[in-house]
């Protein structure tokens, strides 16, 4: 049985051609990316039973779907539900993180990895992370997620060749081996897919699939948070080097024989401000 949701095809694929989602969190630039990889008129209808907005358009044969920002496929919000829907209907997924905050986003990429969706991940804002001092090793990171990844930032149209080319080796990840083997002494007919999203206890999929829906969502999730945690600790690296005057100011702030004569400094700073520049300047 397969109770995958296919109500995405605003447009259809050509021949051959495949469905492309572009999925990630709010603001990690994937709007950005779908005009890149489109540069064409997009269509734009409601979801059904929504009021969000899908935006489609063709890229050579295939079609690619702008999917709302979300953070999970949990189901509590119509984008997650939309978001999850299209995804099971998707061929692949371009997976947009942001190299800033590369541990918050994985968690989404290490879930659709889990599903055995085939994905390649695009690296973005790493113009900002190596402003904050930050270094990625992509091809620790490839390896550990077992997709491909491409460092980008669309935004200044860097790595959008590459990602195009890229796209074309897209392929399933290397899922929570634990948690497959749970999915695969289910004993049932659901895809892949589906047998997680009900594993985690997902309602929609459950009752539309006509199964009982699992009761180990927050045993799943921890795993999950504590494995994307494990891969930024191997993946990312603080050079010292930030040119970002908040990041430098942040990490001085948090040492203690810096902080402490900042901390001294702004209290001065406040006291000259208030109780001797208003108080008795301003205000005499």
């Amino acid at each position: 049985m397969n109770c995958s949701c296919a109500t995405t095809d605003y447009i259809y694929p050509a021949a051959g051609g495949k469905k492309i989602v572009l999925v990630g969190n709010p603001n990690v630039g994937k709007s950005v990316l779908f005009s890149a990889l489109t540069s064409s008129y997009a269509d734009v209808a409601n979801y059904p039973g929504t009021t969000l907005d899908i935006a489609c358009a063709r890229y050579n044969n295939d079609v690619v779907f702008d999917t709302p920002g979300v953070y999970g496929l949990s189901g509590y919000s119509d984008e997650e539900g939309v978001t999850r829907d299209i995804i099971l209907a998707a061929d692949l997924v371009v997976n947009v993180v942001d190299a800033v905050h590369l541990e918050r986003d994985l968690f989404l990429t290490l879930q659709v990895i889990d599903m055995g969706i085939p994905m390649v991940v695009a690296l973005n804002m790493v113009d900002d992370a190596a402003r904050k001092g930050l270094k990625i090793n992509v091809d620790l990171l490839e390896k550990l997620l077992g997709v491909p990844v491409v460092s980008t930032a669309v935004i200044h149209n860097v790595g959008i060749e590459e990602l195009k080319e890229k796209i074309r080796f897209a392929r399933p990840g290397q899922p929570d081996d634990q948690l497959l083997k749970k999915i695969e002494n289910m004993g049932t007919s659901l895809s892949r897919a589906e047998a997680l999203l009900v594993l985690e206890g997902d309602p929609v999929v459950s009752e539309r699939c006509g199964v009982k829906p699992g009761t180990e969502r927050e045993q799943i999730y921890r795993a999950r948070l504590d494995r994307a945690s494990r891969i930024v600790n191997l993946v990312v690296q603080e050079t010292g080097s930030s040119r970002d005057f908040a990041t430098r100011l942040g990490r001085l702030m948090l040492r203690p024989a810096t902080g402490f004569p900042l901390l001294l400094l702004t209290l001065w700073v406040i006291y000259e401000l208030v109780g001797v520049f208003l108080a008795q300047v301003i205000v005499p």
